[in-house]
């Protein structure tokens, strides 16, 4: 019943912003879906399986740059679109107030422990979609320099 909660939170939020930063209409859906699934795979592998919460962010961001990359070719719109609003709820907002909190309550070291965890999966989330991202586009070149090297050398020989 939590993941079903989960799923439903994020999916509202991811949409949200995606109407907050004018994502087209007709993606909106897809925009919470992928959000979503995000979310609910970054809950599934730190809470039920136990993985800290920098595998966990850097996976969930990979499941939703997956879905994103996909999408944008289905919709032909640009993955940007997709990937903004999905990482928001993968965002680590709280772990950032939390620390800055703490430092600004003089507990020094239980505030920087605390922001260097919320940085570190920032970090998670930067990888995870710039790995997707250049996946992407190297398959893309390959597949438009193979196309290319096809129809130019017939006409050379």
């Amino acid at each position: 019943m939590e993941i079903i909660t989960s799923f439903a939170f994020a999916f509202i939020a991811t949409m949200a912003f995606a109407v907050l930063f004018q994502s087209p209409k007709k993606i909106l859906l897809t925009d919470g879906l992928i959000g979503a699934v995000g979310w609910v795979v970054f809950i599934s592998l730190r809470d039920q399986l136990g993985y800290s919460s920098f595998y966990a962010n850097f996976l969930g961001t990979v499941a939703l740059a997956l879905l994103s990359e996909l999408s944008a070719r289905i919709f032909k719109q640009p993955a940007t679109v997709f990937v903004i609003p999905g990482i928001i709820p993968l965002v680590p907002g709280l772990g950032i107030y939390k620390g800055m909190f703490a430092v600004i309550s003089n507990d020094y070291n239980g505030g920087m422990s605390i922001l260097l965890t919320a940085i570190t999966d920032s970090c998670a989330i930067a990888v995870g979609v710039m790995l997707v991202s250049s996946l992407f586009r190297v398959l893309k070149i390959r597949k438009d320099r193979s196309f290319w090297l096809k129809h130019h050398s017939k006409k050379v020989c």
